[in-house]
């Protein structure tokens, strides 16, 4: 499943294992940040290797965004010949020449359903998660992918998603707000991250 989006500039597709660098990138970013999840140590792309296996033997999709070329910097064939780079430092390098192998623009976040609970019983609840790269932050991309991942949950047979985010992530929690997932619950300090207590907020939100 693919978005259409209306000024070709970007595109949501179900993740590829190819894909995993890219995903494990963006994801240990945030894990360095210590505010958007648990986990204290990077991963690595064989740790990714289980965990992509794991989601897609569910049917729990993990989807990835990326940028496109804007329509003007087309090739005369109409098909694209550019990509827009982000350095590793997350700045945004500009249009970069591709080869014909390479028609694929930088993924700039990725977003996933997981098992809420592994017995079976919870199979109509799902966990979203959200990560989106540092230097693309700000441009609405995390929006585009829950919208989408809200959108497309159903057909995997679920009825409720909910979004386990930090009490002090005030950002993450406006932003599903906004797609109107309500507070069912908290956990008041369970997490010890390297020394600051965190409370987990239980979002939820019930589809159709």
């Amino acid at each position: 499943m693919q978005e259409n989006p209306t000024d070709a500039k970007y595109e949501i597709s179900r993740a590829i294992k190819v894909d995993l660098a890219a995903i494990a990138r963006i994801y240990n970013a945030s894990v360095l940040e210590r505010n958007a999840t648990a986990a204290l140590h990077p991963v690595d792309i064989e740790e990714r290797e289980a965990w992509f296996d794991a989601h897609e033997a569910a049917n729990r999709p993990i989807y990835v965004l990326r940028e496109i070329c804007e329509e003007n910097l087309a090739g005369k064939d109409g098909k694209a010949d550019c990509e827009r780079k982000f350095g590793s430092n997350g700045k945004n390098l500009g249009a970069q020449k591709i080869g014909a192998a390479n028609q694929k623009g930088e993924i700039l976040a990725w977003g996933s359903l997981s098992d809420y609970h592994p017995r079976e019983s919870y199979r109509i609840t799902a966990e979203i998660s959200v990560y989106v790269a540092p230097g693309a932050r700000g441009k609405g991309l995390g929006g585009r992918l829950v919208n989408f991942i809200l959108e497309s949950a159903p057909k995997f047979g679920v009825k409720n998603v909910v979004a386990l985010i930090f009490s002090s992530n005030v950002a993450s929690l406006n932003l599903f707000v906004k797609f109107g997932f309500t507070c069912w619950g908290e956990l008041p300090e369970v997490c010890d991250m390297c020394g600051k207590p965190e409370s987990l907020a239980i979002l939820g939100k019930k589809l159709g």
